[in-house]
């Protein structure tokens, strides 16, 4: 397989799991004997299982959708989505909408919904901005964090269709911004000989190729700095210009195998020290 046909994973000599019943079993796995997580996990797992159902049930909903690559939007440096490609429907999404928020109210009681919310223009809306999601910004209100939570299944089943049929155009994708959804990372890879690096989406899980060297917000390729964790397989990566902060994993200390989601959870402990030392998303 040439460049030209292998995607971002391949190229890095990585495999990017999850997003299915495996996901909860490996986040299980990953907080056994993690006393700090152990409360986390539940909450987690009960957001995981819900995306995960939702994803499946609009994809054997609309059997006849198709989503479409189109390449010639990487080379124009526009994402492949836009907001009018997501089939929002307003019962079944207004369902997913109060499934998450239940879900988040059994281990947060004091969260409520407003009423009268109409939810497919508030997930547009989270669809337009990025800052939108968990970890992009500092202050969410509760309506906004379901709202994004429940646009996670729909850029899910929408990027692993259009991800294979952009193939090696991905490599020239070199923007801090997703290729397939415009959302923004939240998690970076270290991956081949000699390393190479890729950022995942904090939205849609689409990993993509970036350059080795420097802060993806602010574009400073000087002042960068990390801080490597105990066991080697996990930095953070800090930058004094923007004050922004990006969780990195070295995969070829882990087998060359990741899941997103169960990496967001188990590196959490940084979040809180980034956010301890003055870094953070954006305000």
């Amino acid at each position: 397989m040439n460049a030209a046909e292998a995607g971002p994973a391949a190229l890095l000599g990585l495999t990017v799991v999850g997003g299915d019943a495996t996901t909860l079993e490996r986040l299980a796995q990953a907080v056994a004997g993690r006393p700090d997580l152990a409360e986390l996990e539940p909450f987690w797992a009960a957001i995981y299982r819900l995306q995960i159902a939702a994803r499946a049930e609009l994809a054997a909903a609309q059997p006849g959708h198709r989503w479409t690559a189109r390449p010639e939007r990487l080379s124009e440096g526009r994402a492949q989505l836009e907001v009018d490609d997501l089939p929002l429907v307003a019962g079944s999404l207004e369902a997913l909408v109060q499934a998450l928020a239940a879900a988040w109210r059994r281990h947060d009681p004091d969260r409520t919904l407003a009423d009268g919310q109409d939810w497919p223009a508030r997930v547009r809306q989270a669809f337009a901005d990025p800052t939108l999601m968990p970890g992009q910004r500092r202050e969410l209100s509760f309506d906004d964090t379901v709202a994004a939570l429940a646009l996670v299944p729909y850029l899910e089943w929408a990027a692993a269709a259009i991800e294979p049929g952009l193939r090696g155009g991905l490599q020239a994708w070199d923007r801090a911004c997703c290729p397939i959804c415009g959302g923004y990372p939240d998690l970076a890879v270290l991956a081949g000989d000699p390393a190479a690096r890729g950022l995942i989406c904090s939205r849609c899980n689409t990993l993509w190729p970036y350059r080795r060297v420097g802060c993806p917000f602010c574009q400073d390729v000087e002042s960068q700095s990390y801080y490597a964790g105990e066991d080697k397989a996990y930095r953070l990566y800090t930058c004094p210009v923007c004050r922004r902060y990006l969780k990195t994993v070295d995969v070829r200390r882990m087998g060359g195998c990741l899941d997103p989601r169960v990496e967001r959870l188990v590196t959490i402990g940084m979040d809180l020290a980034a956010l301890k030392a003055g870094f953070g998303p954006q305000s």
